[in-house]
This record gives C-alpha cells, sequence and structure tokens, in this order.
C-alpha cells in the first residue's frame, strides 16, 4: 500500500478546516492542520507536507500570501505545492483593490485557487491533480 499523502490545512476557520478534513479522509490522505500563518509555518517546519491547503485572510487580509510568499523564497520549501482557498475576490470588491496593490502585478506564489464556498468534488480532484504534479 502506498504511503498517504500528507496534507497541511491552514485556515482560521475551524469549522470550514473540520469540513475539509472530513472530505479529504475518504481518500488515503493524512491530515493536519493549523489556524494561522505562524503556527502553519511551524507545522511546515515540523515536517514538510506533500500540499498545503492555504486561506488568503486570517489574522490580516494578506495572512496567506505572505506564508506563500516566505514558502517560496526558501529553497527547502519552495516545492511545495499550495492550494489556495479564497474569498479574496469578494473582500476586493468589498473594500477596493488598493488595499491589496503591493500583491497585484506580482508572480502569485500558490498553483492553484479555489473560490470559496467550496465544493467538495473540485476540492478533490484539485488536490488529486496537484498531488500528482499537474
Amino acid at each position: 500500500m502506498d504511503k498517504a499523502n500528507d496534507i497541511l490545512i491552514i485556515d482560521d476557520d475551524r469549522d470550514l478546516v473540520h469540513s475539509m478534513r472530513i472530505i479529504l479522509e475518504t481518500k488515503p490522505y493524512t491530515i493536519r492542520t493549523a489556524h494561522n500563518g505562524k503556527e502553519g509555518y511551524h507545522r511546515v517546519e515540523e515536517k514538510i507536507p506533500d500540499l498545503i491547503i492555504l486561506d488568503v485572510m486570517m489574522a490580516t487580509d494578506t495572512e496567506g500570501f505572505d506564508l506563500a510568499y516566505r514558502l517560496r523564497n526558501q529553497e527547502r520549501y519552495r516545492d511545495i505545492p499550495i492550494l489556495m482557498l479564497t474569498s479574496f475576490t469578494q473582500k476586493m470588491v468589498e473594500t477596493g483593490a488598493d488595499k491589496f496593490q503591493h500583491i497585484m502585478g506580482e508572480e502569485w506564489p500558490v498553483n492553484k485557487f479555489l473560490e470559496k464556498p467550496i465544493d467538495p468534488d473540485v476540492l478533490l480532484k484539485t488536490v488529486e491533480e496537484l498531488l500528482r504534479g499537474e
């Protein structure tokens, strides 16, 4: 039997984390969690995951981006696939793009985005693709 892929979910919405865990555990995945960027970085240091599922907005509106850039700028972590979950586009509509100007126009530090709310089938399909390197 193949080893289970290690997936780290970093999101401050504990209900969403619980829901994703239930969905992902229908497959042979080991799920670890963190509820903010600092805790998430610590989990990565403990054990490099096969995939990170990362929220954009946690303690700050760009905490997820900040963590993703930090990981991408370190050779040891730069190849970890990152799936970013976001209601970011809705937040930009509500607050205006100016607040996010410092990350606009930069290369995104993630492999894929999924918009919240998340469809379970799309989540599973996207996770499987990223784990295969697609």
